[in-house]
């Protein structure tokens, strides 16, 4: 839940600060409040912005550079002062020379050295250009004392941030175009931007998107398409101005050479075609395509940290020239439009891994109503028991059955599922109603197993299985009848002669094959003895090192510490378990029952 508020939050940010930079045409005047946010949002202090200047000929801030936006700079590096910003850094000689084309790059900072530094030890910067498309029209720095404060999160977040900078600059500077010419798209332009940003139902931006471009741009129709389920091919997501739907009709385009946008999504540059009838740039044109009667296209990628998320068209009922301008005004949507639907997508991911998690909470607490909900009380006995799934559900299970025969008799098992989360959960499920039943049905272990095995085979269709140690105990007489199908072989500890017997017998696991033969035998449990039932959570727990716990260490736990009580025991076992492993995940779900069968008073005495 931690992650998913966390991942809410920067989400948040990163939308207040792409609103901050639309809500205006002087964008300029918006890049200090992006960057003391942006600052703010990866918890560091020092960043400043440079912008090309064709017409910066002095060598303050480097030839052809402004300083546009900073923040918080060492104070030799303070604007007035002119020794640390006299010729350029080197992240500007690596942006010049076109050799800064990754999202994001760490530089020892020049500038930094110059000016001696500060208290806090600045030494490098991360530099992200800032561009829109193949555009770059500056560089974003932020400063730090070393690498490790750039670890991916933030480096992602600045790469994000950078694009976000470099389409609102595109943007004004289209809007600067867009008003010499009087073009009266102006203000539905930067409606659009915020629009886009402000709708994170993936379904309801792309059809706002569609519609809002073929009315922008004067077309006929507008279609989104994104990968399919089938990698091969590009389904039709949202579409306006069709004569028949292609969403509704379930449509797809390959998504390889032969369709515009499949050539598209490979090379992730636009398509431009003024008319299909004279010059068609990718032969596939099935028969519900030509119906529609296109022919002037454009296909612009929308691209996201490199990646082709899917292709936006345009397309016209009559030859088309996409000039310079309108070629831009689709490449500024798409960016934006790309940014948007990666966003969108995120939420949706958010809130899906939210609705999960709450599905597992439910999915748990079934779950562990149907363990014991206390070990039995018996007197003369000690029972405990400890469960703790490697995720939030597990596979592993135990069960006490107080058994309807004439003797006191209790049934025990224990059980571990071969798989971990959701499927062996279920499978678990399953597993624990068939053995229960067979249990009661008075069945010697071996002969309850073998009927259990029958029965899981009968109702389920997993590719699962499980294995098995189940005993019956009579608490009178402290004799022990158990049969074990493939699991951990128990451990029985003799106060007597102070060592362990172990209690395994031939066996093979449940759910795998039919007609299986089961062994089972008997063992006395004195009093002071203690049987100990666990699943391989415990022996093959793994520490840092991925060195496993042991059956070995097991056996040095519950010797130390027989004289306890079970609770005791079990308690040392699992404290020991969790020392050993320290922080490393936990390889398995953890069980574990320990029964100890009490002194009399007469032997006491």
């Amino acid at each position: 839940m931690t992650a998913h508020t966390d991942l809410i939050s920067r989400l948040t940010a990163l939308n207040e600060i792409a609103q901050a930079l639309n809500r205006t045409v002087d964008i300029k005047s918006a890049l200090q409040e992006a960057l003391e946010r942006l600052l703010e949002l990866v918890e560091l202090e020092t960043g400043w912005i440079l912008l090309k200047d064709p017409t910066a000929r002095n060598r303050w801030a480097g030839r052809g550079y402004t300083l546009v936006a900073h923040h918080n700079l060492p104070p030799a590096m303070a604007p007035g002062r002119a020794r640390a910003w006299k010729g350029d850094c080197r992240c500007q000689s690596l942006l010049n020379s076109g050799r800064l084309v990754c999202a994001c790059n760490e530089v020892h900072c020049s500038r930094l050295s110059t000016a001696g530094g500060d208290r806090r030890g600045l030494t490098i910067h991360a530099s992200i250009p800032l561009c829109s498309g193949d555009r770059v029209m500056g560089i974003l720095n932020v400063a730090a004392p070393d690498r490790t404060a750039f670890d991916q999160p933030v480096l992602a977040l600045l790469t994000n941030i950078g694009s976000q900078i470099g389409i609102a600059l595109d943007r004004a500077q289209l809007f600067d175009m867009l008003t010499e010419q009087r073009i009266h798209e102006q203000a539905a332009l930067l409606e659009l931007s915020q629009q886009l940003l402000g709708r994170l139902d993936l379904d309801d931006l792309m059809g706002y998107l569609v519609n809002q471009v073929r009315e922008l741009l004067d077309a006929d129709a507008c279609t989104l398409l994104l990968p399919d389920e089938d990698p091969d091919y590009l389904a039709f997501r949202a579409a306006s101005g069709w004569r028949t739907d292609p969403v509704a009709a379930g449509r797809r385009a390959p998504a390889n050479p032969i369709s515009g946008p499949g050539l598209v999504i490979e090379t992730q540059h636009p398509l431009f075609a003024r008319d299909l009838t004279r010059h068609d740039p990718a032969p596939w044109m099935p028969d519900w395509l030509r119906a529609e009667g296109f022919r002037g296209h454009a296909v612009m990628p929308l691209i996201a940290e490199g990646q082709a998320l899917g292709v936006l068209v345009v397309d016209v009922r009559q030859p088309r020239d996409w000039d310079e301008t309108q070629s831009r005004f689709l490449h500024l949507l798409a960016n934006q439009a790309a940014i948007a639907i990666e966003q969108a997508r995120l939420h949706q991911e958010a809130l899906k891994r939210q609705r999960m998690l709450q599905e597992l909470s439910v999915a748990r607490q079934i779950q562990l109503s149907l363990l014991p909900k206390a070990p039995p009380t018996v007197p003369g006995w000690e029972f405990a028991a400890f469960y703790r799934p490697a995720r939030l559900i597990g596979g592993d299970f135990y069960d006490f059955y107080d058994l309807p025969e004439k003797n006191a008799q209790w049934g025990v098992l224990i059980a571990d599922v071969a798989d971990k989360g959701v499927p062996s959960a279920l499978y678990m499920a399953l597993c624990r109603t068939v053995i229960r039943t067979t249990a009661f049905s008075g069945r010697s272990p071996a002969s309850a197993l073998m009927r259990a095995n029958t029965l899981i085979l009968q109702d389920s269709r997993a590719d699962l299985f499980l294995s098995a140690f189940y005993a019956k105990l009579d608490v009178e007489t402290g004799r022990l009848i158990y049969c074990n199908a493939g699991h951990n072989p128990a451990l029985l500890w003799r106060a007597a002669g102070e060592r362990f017997d172990i209690l395994t017998t031939e066996g093979i696991v449940l759910g795998a094959f039919a007609d299986i033969e089961l062994e089972e035998t008997r063992v006395d449990i004195a009093p002071g003895d203690t049987l100990v039932l666990y699943t391989d959570g415990v022996t093959e727990a793994i520490n840092p090192d991925q060195s496993e716990f042991t059956a070995r260490r097991l056996q040095e736990i519950v010797a130390a510490n027989a004289a306890g009580s079970a609770q005791h025991i079990l308690d040392s076992i699992v404290e020991a378990v969790d020392a050993f492993a320290q922080d490393a995940p936990p390889f398995d779900d953890l069980t574990l029952v320990v029964i100890k069968r009490k002194h009399t008073t007469r032997e006491v005495l």
